[in-house]
């Protein structure tokens, strides 16, 4: 399990534009600030004010990160794109913003993807959109989702995160039941400390968040497909097994010292598990290091004193499968 090797900055001067290009992306990129500026100050808004979109700050960074890394695959400034190829990607854009003009289409920030599509092929060509698509990927992870898709994802987590946390309190020992077969409040030994396992606490913000650590993961570690597809998946068990921690955690201290002490860890448990859930991953890909060893063997294996493998001529070696045990001439079978 490794990363990639991270440019150092000294190669900035490569990627610095000559004059008249420099004013080209200004004026190309004041006319993205105009024309998004209402959108951008929606989707900060969503980030400061909702817990759930508190990483959202670090995407962007994140995605040029992953730009800078992968910088060698393309040039600085390509002399010509694939403006043909460009056009379906502009054509979805546009249609997007006559949805938000004329339909009153909320979500103005789904235009950015095809725009920024388009603007990769139409400035560097496939080249430039195989060198950026992890990038354009990984900015979806900023985007807040919509109402009634996190509302669906919310109930089945907040159900499955309950009847968990209930069984991992009765394995402890604790007196633990939920109260209802529909309800998701925890009732304790005391029947005056009940847990609430709320929307907020549904664990969805630990899905998204570990969707994107884990995605940002699989971009980085050089490893197979396989091992990368089965980190991303691994998200969502990490986030479901976090959300139980804490909610077990907060059960603990309620039942075995105070109230006060489960609302505490309650509250401040959820920075405890960014640090678990990273742990989590080191361990997975660990254990799949240690299953799974990649053969070092390249060819065919040799006999002998491996002459054949080095491109040497000559009589095989005295006791090997390539020829009599004699340098000699062979012997005839006995009849």
């Amino acid at each position: 399990m490794s990363t990639g090797t991270i440019p150092p900055i000294s190669q900035w001067k490569r990627w610095q534009p000559a004059p008249p290009v420099l004013a080209a992306w200004g004026v190309l990129v004041v006319c993205f600030l105009v024309t998004y500026w209402s959108t951008i100050r929606h989707v900060v808004g969503v980030w400061c004010n909702t817990p759930d979109y508190e990483h959202g700050f670090f995407v962007p960074i994140f995605a040029c990160f992953i730009l800078w890394l992968r910088q060698d695959m393309v040039d600085p400034w390509p002399t010509r794109g694939a403006i043909l190829a460009s056009i379906p990607f502009f054509v979805v854009w546009a249609l997007f913003r006559w949805m938000v003009v004329y339909l009153n289409y909320e979500r103005d920030i789904d235009s950015l993807f095809p725009f920024l599509i388009g603007m990769t092929l139409l400035l560097g060509g496939w080249r430039a959109l195989r060198w950026a698509w992890p990038s354009i990927l990984f900015l979806i992870f900023m985007v807040p989702l919509p109402a009634r898709v996190a509302e669906s994802l919310a109930r089945p987590l907040q159900r499955v995160a309950t009847i968990m946390s209930v069984y991992t309190l009765q394995t402890l020992g604790i007196p633990a039941i939920v109260r209802g077969d529909q309800s998701n409040v925890i009732q304790l030994s005391n029947p005056a400390h009940q847990l609430e396992v709320a929307t907020a606490c549904s664990g969805l913000r630990m899905l998204t968040l570990f969707f994107a650590v884990c995605v940002g993961a699989s971009f980085l570690m050089k490893v197979r497909l396989w091992e990368k597809i089965i980190l991303v998946i691994s998200a969502v068990p990490i986030a479901i097994i976090s959300n139980v921690a804490r909610i077990v955690l907060d059960g603990v201290l309620t039942e075995w010292v105070s109230p006060e002490a489960g609302n505490f860890i309650h509250d401040k448990a959820g920075w405890l598990m960014m640090p678990l859930a990273m742990l989590m991953i080191w361990g997975e890909m660990s254990l799949l290091a240690a299953l799974l060893i990649d053969s070092t063997v390249k060819g065919p294996l040799s006999f002998g004193d491996g002459n054949v493998s080095q491109g040497r001529r000559g009589p095989p070696a005295g006791g090997s499968l390539l020829g009599p045990m004699s340098g000699g001439p062979p012997r005839s079978p006995l009849r």
